[in-house]
């Protein structure tokens, strides 16, 4: 009996350390702005979503936290690992002025994309915009740092 036991927590041991992976990023930001919404998402490697609001309560950031269930995560996951995209890069169309940005921060690389760029990016926005009307927003007081991709932006060119 008791060689059975161990037997049983052993394997019980090696088949949870080989479910646990590590990630592929520390650190992600995705931020998403157009005229009608302007939010931010930070993801670590918890299941723990922060969600920053920029239009709720005016010029107020309000911050909130979701969780997200372990099927989401591992989705979230091989979706983000596959980013192949290089350090600080900008892809705009010619209208800057009109329709949806898309920023990602993962680790040390970013990504700003206007109505332009990979069609793997864009499939991660679309895949966003699914889970999050369904998920529980909670308000949240924590100092939490998001990317920020405001030196991203180009600076519009003064006439003299």
């Amino acid at each position: 009996m008791r060689p059975l036991i161990l037997i049983t927590t052993l394997l019980l041991c090696l088949n949870s350390c080989k479910e646990k992976k590590e990630n592929c990023f520390s650190n992600f930001t995705f931020s998403k702005g157009n005229i009608k919404m302007s939010y931010s998402l930070k993801f670590n490697s918890s299941d723990t979503v922060y969600y920053q609001d920029e239009y709720i309560n005016g010029n107020k950031k309000s911050l909130y936290y979701f969780i997200i269930k372990r099927n989401e995560k591992k989705i979230l996951d091989s979706l983000v690992c596959k980013f192949k995209f290089p350090k600080d890069s900008l892809l705009l169309n010619s209208s800057i002025n009109d329709g949806t940005t898309i920023a990602f921060s993962v680790d040390n690389k970013k990504l700003m994309l206007h109505e332009t760029g990979p069609k793997e990016f864009w499939e991660f926005e679309k895949w966003i915009e699914n889970i999050k009307p369904y998920k529980q927003l909670t308000p949240t007081k924590e100092k939490i740092e998001f990317a920020d991709f405001s030196n991203m932006l180009p600076r519009p060119k003064i006439k003299k």
